[in-house]
């Protein structure tokens, strides 16, 4: 009996320790971060195509390029721009996402709910980067 109840109190501490380690390990506050800063900054978030309008041509020329990157660990990020400048847009993903990488301007055009965060800023007065350093 005395086996079986410490075999139960193992098991139970067992399954505790793994279940923390999977929540703390898997936790990820980058995006939820960046997204209060850029809400905060009143900046417009992208669900959809329609709200990267102001990219739509430059997307179609191919002319919209990666500008800068941020490394946060499990989330990546990128900051867009044509070659004008005249606007900015901060990319977020991570391994749930797709890739920013190739022609990321298209991807994101494409499927901006498919990234935690795209969001758009125009004109370009740094709040993007600005949040995105943080």
């Amino acid at each position: 009996m005395r086996w079986a109840l410490a075999l139960v109190v193992v098991v139970a501490a067992a399954t505790i320790g793994t279940a923390v380690y999977v929540v703390l390990h898997n936790r990820d506050p980058v995006p939820n971060d960046i997204t209060a800063c850029v809400n905060k900054a009143g900046l417009v978030l992208a669900h959809n195509s329609a709200a990267l309008n102001v990219a739509r041509a430059d997307v179609q020329a191919g002319a919209l390029r990666p500008v800068r990157r941020w490394d946060y660990g499990r989330t990546d990020g990128v900051l867009l721009q044509p070659p004008d400048r005249s606007y900015a847009i901060l990319v977020l993903s991570n391994p749930d996402a797709p890739s920013l990488g190739g022609d990321v301007g298209r991807r994101v055009y494409d499927q901006p709910n498919a990234f935690p965060l795209v969001s758009v800023e125009t004109p370009v007065l740094g709040a993007l980067v600005g949040c995105a350093k943080r």
